[in-house]
Parts: structure tokens; sequence; C-alpha cells
């Protein structure tokens, strides 16, 4: 007898069941569906943003020469500490980690934090530069437990010679919130490296490079997985300078301590070959960030090692002036080459003695003879006849009173006197007494290393050149020089004559001579107080006012190639000070030009025996 079993309920359960199952995968299906479509894009960009993450690549800059090709700026690489906002946002914690474990000031950290409130929050913050092996070692060993900090390999500026020619090249610093503000910078960020000084400020687009990227997945614990992709930074093109490292080195060693400035460039292209001021720094110390402390003892020192002195100070030219005003002389028609003066070491003008240097006098002197010997008589004399203006309009024929436009920023113009500058400014006429010591290179009238070197090299060449110091400047263009057609020749060969003498003829340049250069030169002395007010102090706190001392000629004299200034702050005389720091510029100068010459084919032939013999037949 079959039994009949009842499975209605079973299969009522079952449809239930099936009924469940379709309702949870509908719904599995409708959440699915609304989380990979209409939230897809909030959270594909939440897992980028969790396992991605972009690694800024900063371009090096790019190499800055010497005119032979010598490296004196490059870049070496180390190792910074960059925070990702973005995987911490308990900064707080961060920064008191980093105090607690390495005794960084959180202060400094939280400044750099708020620097970067404004950028995008997945653009890492660079909380420390140039990190420490110990600082390295202990952050890697709390990687883990500090997923939100990293380091980083940067290429970091390295100048090669340290504060060799330092005020030319500059150094870079991060930029700041005023830079940030300036149309020159719009494509920069906080953080970023730019030229701050020198030649690192005026070629800062071309020396600097274009950052890339690269992008890295990461798991939660801030370490890498793999790469994603590369753009790589190409570096910032190359600068040749027109400096010579030979001869810049000279110039600072034979300054030694004392402060002051050598400028040497070549009259026919502009091409600066020294550029050099003491007391320098090392900008070195600027490729990381400069500590307050160290900041204020650069800016507290009293010779002011930050300030170019080749052109950014400005001097009384002294008797260096006497150049200027006898060439307005000629010029002007007030004086020729027989005019003569009886010097007896003294004069009486407009009721005031006015001093010759040489108390005793030096007898009846030319215009020629009275250059070569610096008789202020002659002078006192001819500023009288030419007066204020006339001084100035030609002092600024000649480029003194206004900058050079060298390449450098910060250039000072310096001051050449006029009646209408006095009153403009004191509001009092001028006196033609004043005129008196401004013939010296007295009084009011100021100028620049760099400006009286210009002025010497119109002496020299009868053009002015326009001075620089990038070798883009000099390239596709066949001429720098700009000819001053109102100089007369004559004139100029007179004042060449007087200047040979100084240097040639026992004169107070001797120091600068080089045998078979034709050095042409003139020294300045330039009282930094007056006598009266030297006679009132004791010696010793008249020790504290040493007369400044200048040099500055050219070389060789029919053919100039090289024009050379030099000034020694409180340096005594030009005589002592300067002309032997020229003497020494211009001697290596001559020999570098012998060691490239090409070798005498009549020698050559002749052999060995020979070429002694004519090598030693010269005097």
């Amino acid at each position: 007898m079959a039994i009949y079993q009842d499975n209605r309920g079973y299969i009522d359960r079952l449809g239930w069941l099936r009924v469940l199952f379709a309702a949870m995968f509908l719904l599995l299906m409708g959440r699915l569906w609304y989380l990979s479509i209409i939230r897809f894009e909030y959270f594909s960009k939440l897992a980028e943003e969790n396992h991605v993450r972009t690694i800024p690549l900063v371009a090096p800059r790019g190499l800055i020469l010497d005119r032979e090709g010598r490296v004196l700026a490059e870049n070496r690489y180390g190792f910074d500490l960059a925070f990702f906002r973005e995987e911490d946002p308990d900064a707080a914690a961060t920064l008191r980690f980093l105090d607690q474990g390495l005794g960084w000031d959180p202060e400094a950290l939280q400044e750099r934090l708020q620097a970067a409130a404004g950028q995008s929050l997945y653009r890492p913050v660079i909380l420390k530069e140039n990190l420490s092996l110990d600082e390295i070692a202990y952050l890697l060993a709390h990687r883990t437990e500090r997923p939100e900090l990293d380091i980083f390999k940067r290429p970091r500026r390295d100048y090669r010679y340290g504060g060799l020619a330092a005020h030319s090249i500059g150094y870079v610093g991060e930029i700041s919130r005023e830079e940030l503000l300036l149309e020159a910078y719009e494509d920069k960020r906080p953080g970023d490296l730019i030229g701050k000084y020198g030649i690192e400020k005026t070629y800062n687009r071309h020396l600097t490079g274009a950052d890339g990227q690269q992008r890295v997945l990461v798991d939660s614990r801030g370490k890498t997985l793999e790469g994603l992709d590369l753009a790589p930074p190409p570096e910032g093109r190359p600068l040749t300078l027109t400096i010579d490292l030979d001869l810049q080195a000279a110039a600072e060693e034979a300054l030694g301590e004392d402060s002051g400035a050598v400028v040497a460039f070549d009259p026919n292209s502009g091409e600066i070959l020294t550029l050099a001021s003491k007391p320098s720094f090392d900008p070195n110390r600027f490729a990381g960030r400069l500590s307050l402390d160290e900041w204020n003892q650069l800016l507290d020192n009293p010779d002011d090692p930050l300030q170019n002195k080749a052109l950014q100070s400005t001097f009384s030219p002294g008797s260096i002036y006497k150049i200027v005003v006898a060439l307005a002389g000629l010029e002007k028609g007030v004086v020729d080459e027989k005019t003569s003066v009886y010097c007896n070491g003294s004069i009486i003008l407009y009721g005031h003695p006015f001093r010759c240097w040489n108390s005793g006098g030096h007898g009846r002197v030319t215009l020629v003879e009275a250059l070569q010997h610096s008789c202020n008589i002659y002078f006192y004399l001819l500023g009288q006849k030419l007066g204020i203006d006339q001084l100035a309009e030609f002092s600024s024929r000649v480029g003194l009173g206004q900058p050079t436009r060298v390449d450098l920023a910060g250039e000072a113009a310096g001051l050449v006197p006029t009646a209408a500058w006095k009153k403009k400014t004191t509001g009092h006429p001028w006196y033609a007494g004043e005129t008196i010591s401004v013939a010296i290179g007295q009084g009011p009238v100021n100028v620049t290393p760099i400006q009286l070197a210009r002025a010497i090299g119109v002496v020299a060449t009868g053009k002015m050149p326009q001075l620089h110091l990038s070798m883009r400047e000099s390239a596709g263009r066949p001429s720098q020089t700009e000819v001053l057609s109102g100089l007369e020749p004559q004139h100029l060969k007179l004042v060449r004559e007087a200047m040979w003498r100084v240097v040639n003829l026992q004169g107070t340049g001797y120091g600068a001579r080089v045998n078979g250069f034709d050095v042409c030169g003139k020294t300045g002395t330039v009282q930094t107080i007056s006598q009266s007010t030297r006679s009132k102090l004791s010696k010793r706190k008249a020790e504290g006012y040493t007369p400044h001392a200048w040099f500055v000629g050219f070389a060789p004299r029919d053919n100039p190639q090289l024009v050379v200034a030099v000034l020694v702050q409180r340096g005594g005389s030009g005589a002592s000070s300067a002309a032997p720091i020229a003497g020494r510029i211009f001697r290596l100068f001559r020999e570098k030009q012998l060691e490239s010459a090409p070798p005498d084919p009549a020698l050559t032939q002749a052999g060995p025996d020979s070429r002694a013999t004519r090598a030693g037949g010269g005097h």
C-alpha cells in the first residue's frame, strides 16, 4: 500500500526562500549599481587618494661656468622630509612626534604648514631640508607608524669654490610671500627655490628647469608598492660667464682680509673678467634654510659681506678724478698740452688756503706732468676755470654718476654734483669754493668701482663698452661698444701718456708695472675725514679713519686689452695698497696670454738653441 507524503509545506517554504534570495540579489545588485554607477567618481577619487601618491620631482638648475668652461655652480643631491597632509588629519600630532623624537622646533614647522595653507591638499609640504644620517635613520625606523611622512631626494645648489665670486654668482633661496605676488614668479608655489641674488637672480628663468612628478602606489602604511608613471624633470640650461676663474681668485687673494673691490674687463667687448668684493660670504649656506642667527650675523657685520662693493657701494674717487678733469679741460679748450702752472705747495682761493699733497710743491708743471705727479694745485685752478656744471656734464659723458647697466641687480648710480642738484637737495646755492674740492675727487662726488673702471675704459679706447657677466650678452652681437664721437684722439693720447708715466717712470703707480706690457694707470688716496677733524683725534682713533686707496689702469698702452680698477677701503695709499693688486692682475693676464699664444714658427724651425738665445736677448 503506497503512502502519500504531503510536500506542499516544503514547496511553500522553498518559494519563500526563492523570493528572499531574489530580493537579496536585487538588493545587492542595486547596491552594486549605486556604488559603481552613481558614486563611481566619488569612490574612484577616494581610492586614488588613498593609494596613489604624487611625488614632485624638482628640476636641477643649470650649471654656471666660467669663460673657460670650469664649473662654478652645480647640483648635489640631499634628502628632505615631506609631509603628506591628506594622510594625516592631525598635523599637530605629527609635529609633536618630530619635536619629541628629533628636537625640531614645532613653531618653525608650523610656519611651513601655514605657508602652504593655500596649496592643494595633495601637494606635500617640505618640513626640513638636508636631513642628517641620524635624522634619516630615526624617520625610517618610525615609518610604519608615520605614513604621512616620507623622505625625498632633491637637488641642492652647490657652489664649488664657496665664497669665490659669490657676489657675482649669487645664491638661491626659498621664494618669499612677497615674491609670489610678482609677475616674474607667477608659475611658482610656496617652497620653490629661486635665484635670490647675483647671476642666479638675473638669469633665474634661464637656469631653472621644469619640475616633473612621479606617481606611486602605496599601502595604508605609506610603503611604496609600485611605480605608476614618471614625468622626469628637464634640468635648467647651463650659463657661461665672462669671469676668468684664475684672475678672480688672484684678485680675491690679493685683497686678503681687506675690505674692497676689484673690477677687470675687456674694454673692447665689455666682458668682465673679474668682479671681486671683500669680505665675501659662502653662498652654500643659503642652499638650505639660513637660521635667523646666521642671517643676523651677516646683516650686523660692519664690513657688509652681503654688499657688492664693486657696484653697490659708492666712494669719492680722489685723485683718479683728475683724469676726467684733465680730459674735460682739453675738450672744453680751457687748457692744452703746453698750459703750465707753478705749484709751491699751497694756494689761496676765495679767501681759503688749499694745499697740494706735496707740501714742498712740484714747481712749474704742464698738464701731463701735473697728472703724472698728481699735482693738486694744477687741478684746483683747472676746476675753477671749468666750473661745477661743465665738470658734471663731461663726467656724465664718460659714464660717471649713472649705472653701467651691468647684468646684476642693485647697482648704485653714484653722484656727480651740479648747482641745480645742490639747490634742490639743500635749498642753498652752489659756492665756487666747493668746486675746488670736487676738482681733486673730494666733496660730494661719488662713484662705484665698476663705474670708474668703465670711465677708464673710455680713456683707453675712446669707446664706452656695455659691461656684462654673461656670455649670452655677447652672442650674436657684432659690437658691444658705443663710440664717443666728441673725444679728440689727441686729447686721449695726452692723458694716456701721463698715465703711462705714473706707472713706468717711478711714479706712484709703479707697483702695477709689468715688464713688456706697458701698463698705464693712476693712483688715488681718499680722505675719509677732513684734516682739521683728524688733527683733533687721538692717534688711536685716527687709525679708524685711514684713507681709502685706489688704482685704475689699462694695458697695453697702444692696444688696450684689459682695464683694472682696485679699491682698498682704509688701505692708506693707492701706491702701497691698490697698485700692487692691479699689478698682480695685469701680470697674470699677460702670463695667460703668453701661455695660450701659438708657438712662433720661426723659433720652432730654428731649434731649441735659437729659442734660448732669443728669449734671453730682451730687456
